[in-house]
């Protein structure tokens, strides 16, 4: 199966725990956890709400399959690139290969890195399978019957109740380096093992969407029967990229389209948008957030997003311009970290201050946050500041002034 972006809809077939190794530690950090395979922006989201930045060390541990069971074969601290790849490559296998995958891991003797476990993957066309064989014994037997040892192809069938099979299958399996998995027997006929990934250059990697927003647009006045009566349009776009989308569908403007379905990358906007949404208004938001997005600055937009619980598009866009009226802290994880910087604010004792290292600030913290209206969320600690919001779209709250929104 495929979606709109020519990109294969795979099974999640893992999950994977992200942490930010300086705050691995902290009782009131949890990290994220995230399920592979995913897109890019899913990834990126994870590291923001795990508040891991470029180039900042992070954990990657509790790898689990989809059942909840812990993959041991996994090394822990894989990078995400490669887990999210091995499990793009899993996802993409039938149930018979996803045995011998697992036997194949199961027969490795030396802990296995990411990439003998990436290569093994696209070493599994030559390996066989029998279903119905889950030990030597029947191995054995299966072997004799079907006249596949040389040596007791002679033998008489009434001496063959004599045979010690498990004896037999043992040996067979050795020779040929098999495995059981489950009620099944894997044997790899491959002469030599090949090396496609070199440990550094992922190969295969699919093109990634790269769009805030993606509508599925009709025009007309009669509604369209599915998706493939629409037209896709992903945003931010060129107004030449848009004209050559729209006239492949011989649809002469966005005037008079209507919105069929809507999904964004920034996971507070997927799907709010009504079906008369203004689609300009969507354009010039993909354009600003694309603005944000190289500022570096989505992960405070997100929280922004969620204090604001903002699922119109005007406010959305007026809050593109006002992200300097909130204070954001995404190194923050608990009441007893904003209970530590309200103190150092009023007092003005130093971080390394004895004092900070033998307080306890979490009733503090709770107090403040309280207070100050401090929100906390999975990208970090957020509140209102002093600064008064420029409201160009949006109007202000009921009962709630500009100051205050």
């Amino acid at each position: 199966m495929v979606d709109s972006d020519g990109i294969s809809i795979l099974q999640k077939v893992m999950t994977v725990t992200l942490m930010r190794a300086d705050l691995y530690d902290s009782p009131a950090y949890a990290g994220v956890h995230l399920q592979l395979p995913a897109h890019q922006s899913e990834m990126q989201d994870a590291l923001e709400r795990a508040r891991i930045t470029e180039n900042q060390p992070y954990k990657t541990v509790e790898c689990c399959n989809s059942q909840g069971e812990y993959l041991e074969f996994i090394p822990e601290n894989s990078s995400l690139a490669e887990l999210n790849f091995l499990a793009q490559r899993i996802s993409g296998m039938k149930d018979h290969e996803k045995l011998i995958f697992n036997n194949f891991v199961a027969a490795e003797k030396n802990p296995t890195d990411m990439k003998k476990l990436i290569n093994i993957t696209y070493n599994l066309k030559e390996c066989q399978i029998i279903g119905g064989i889950g030990n030597d014994k029947d191995l054995g037997k299966f072997y004799v019957e079907n006249d596949m040892v040389d040596e007791l192809r002679d033998v008489p069938d009434e001496v063959l109740k004599y045979l010690d099979y498990e004896k037999i299958g043992l040996s067979c399996r050795e020779a040929e380096k098999g495995g059981f998995i489950g009620d099944s027997y894997v044997i790899n006929n491959a002469a030599e093992f090949h090396e496609v990934y070199d440990g550094v250059h992922l190969p295969e990697q699919p093109v990634d969407e790269d769009y805030v927003f993606k509508l599925l647009i009709y025009h007309g006045d009669s509604y369209p029967e599915g998706e493939d009566a629409c037209t896709c349009l992903k945003l931010p776009a060129a107004a030449d990229d848009i004209a050559c989308v729209l006239k492949e569908r011989n649809i002469p403007s966005l005037d008079g389209c209507v919105v069929y379905k809507n999904e964004s990358t920034i996971p507070r906007l997927s799907g709010v948008f009504s079906e008369y949404e203004d689609i300009d208004k969507i354009r010039l938001l993909a354009d600003r957030i694309s603005e944000l997005k190289d500022r570096g600055m989505m992960a405070k937009y997100k929280t922004v997003l969620e204090f604001m619980d903002c699922t119109d598009i005007d406010l959305a866009l007026d809050l593109t311009q006002n992200l300097g009226c909130f204070d954001f802290h995404p190194e923050m994880s608990s009441p007893g970290d904003y209970g530590k910087l309200a103190l150092q604010k009023i007092s003005g004792l130093k971080p390394d201050d004895t004092a900070l290292k033998l307080l306890r600030f979490e009733w503090y913290g709770r107090a403040m946050m309280e207070q100050d209206g401090v929100d906390a969320t999975e990208y970090g600690l957020i509140l209102r500041n002093e600064k008064e919001l420029a409201l160009e779209y949006s109007r202000p709250s009921k009962g709630i002034g500009q100051q205050m929104l």
